[in-house]
């Protein structure tokens, strides 16, 4: 063999086994995360997994979990551990893909992660069907960042219209609370909770686009609807709820801000129980003001991070309708299977074409049934119309027999009595006596 070409098949095969090497190293720790319950080893593992990036040149792997799908398995590890429920993970057997469920939702939602190609890295959870993003989250910089106006307007906004229940949207922001109240005091993370945090100290920062003219005059009209009544405060004003909960809207004198008046908010209830969000759930009169308002104002987010506010929406009725399971379906099974749904689908074609013809030919079965019924009705109208013309015959200037008689015109029966000798007419006098003279004369003769 000539040194050129050994050469070139000894370097082949070097970049064969690093690239095996490496699909090894993604198996074990696929491995790793799935079954560790250690939590420093499942962090350390997950930010490895999502920095790997394997040569598909040389050694393919057709099915693998993409490093969106990392973030999810490392999400759900934390979550176990964590002790969180109220969700589930979807697993189609035919691809390696992971999304995230509600167990009791009214509404069909799903969320799964959407890396962040810039070089900040890192990844959005993302609602699907809506494109909402909730939070971010960075393995490098140990960050999670909640998206305020990500998460009323999925919640608040778009699922109270799905009729989605105060309390299914309560599991949702417990699930995203705890996750972040976990990773925090595990790990460290610096985590932006913003409108789930529930310290009765914090003070909600605002982003405020403009000047909020009225805006406590709005509350305060929605709330002489309600039992609950808006009273003033220093610089603000006050309302008390139920559970001894009280909502604090007030500003602070500050020459950088609009208007020289930089607002917050604050809830207070005595035990760090109760959110912003909590509040929106729990009262329609003050969610129905913060949407309004939220043109003027809103829970701060950060902005640079959540600039683009939505993914591109997703159909996700396959991601439900997909066969799930635990064991990965081969190849040919994949493709017994889809051949079996397509003859299935097939066959139902066929009987609803079946049942479309039947449809068809009844509609024409009984369109002639009534095209006979409307021609026997025109012939019976007919016969009625000849048979009054005959009556209309028989009619003259001086008045009409009955149908059926001999009937001739008067006229005739005049000219008729005029040709035949009248034998009963009545004689006059001087005829009599002429008769008479005339009869004894012959008789003397």
């Amino acid at each position: 063999m000539p040194n050129q070409l050994q050469q070139r098949v000894s370097n082949y095969v070097d970049l064969l086994n690093n690239d095996i090497v490496e699909i090894q190293n993604n198996l074990n720790d696929t491995q790793t995360l799935a079954e560790s319950n250690d939590p420093e080893t499942l962090h350390t593992t997950a930010e490895r997994m999502i920095q790997r990036q394997m040569n598909p040149a040389w050694v393919q792997v057709p099915r693998q979990y993409s490093a969106a799908d990392d973030y999810l398995i490392a999400m759900d590890r934390f979550m176990q551990l964590a002790g969180v429920v109220g969700y589930s993970i979807l697993l189609p057997v035919d691809t390696e893909a992971v999304t995230l469920v509600m167990t009791d939702l009214n509404t069909p939602a799903a969320f799964a992660f959407e890396t962040n190609n810039d070089q900040n890295g890192g990844a959005f959870f993302t609602e699907l069907s809506t494109g909402e993003r909730l939070f971010y989250w960075s393995l490098e910089r140990k960050q999670i960042l909640f998206n305020a106006r990500g998460i009323v307007d999925l919640l608040v906004d778009r699922f109270s219209k799905k009729n989605v229940t105060v309390n299914q949207n309560r599991v949702i922001a417990a699930m995203l609370t705890e996750f972040g109240r976990y990773m925090e005091r595990v790990f460290g993370y610096k985590v932006d909770f913003n409108i789930l945090e529930t310290l009765d100290d914090y003070h909600y920062d605002l982003i405020q686009h403009a000047e909020p003219k009225g805006m406590l005059d709005k509350l305060f009209v929605l709330s002489g609807e309600t039992n609950y009544f808006l009273q003033g405060m220093p610089n603000g004003a006050a309302i008390m709820l139920g559970d001894q909960t009280e909502v604090r809207i007030f500003f602070i004198n500050d020459a950088n801000a609009l208007g020289a008046q930089r607002w917050h908010f604050q809830v207070v209830d005595g035990r760090d129980q109760y959110s912003w969000l909590d509040v929106l759930f729990n009262y329609d009169f003050i969610a129905k003001w913060y949407l309004d308002e939220q043109k003027t104002m809103e829970i701060a987010y950060d902005e640079l991070v959540f600039a683009v506010q939505k993914s591109r929406p997703v159909d996700i009725q396959s991601i439900f309708t997909a066969q799930q399971g635990l064991m990965p379906m081969m190849p040919q099974d994949i493709e017994a299977e889809k051949a079996k749904a397509a003859a299935a689908a097939q066959a139902e074609q066929d009987r609803l074409a079946q049942v479309e013809a039947e449809k068809e030919a009844q509609a024409k079965a009984d369109a002639q049934a009534e095209a006979d019924r409307t021609t026997e009705a025109d012939d019976a109208e007919q016969d009625d119309a000849d048979e009054a013309a005959v009556t209309r015959e028989v009619t003259t200037d001086e008045g009409e027999f009955e149908v059926g008689a001999e009937a001739q015109p008067v006229a005739d029966d005049a000219e008729e009595a005029a040709e035949t000798p009248n034998e009963t007419k009545t004689k006059s006098f001087d005829e009599e006596i002429q008769e008479a003279l005339s009869s004894s004369n012959n008789s003397e003769g």
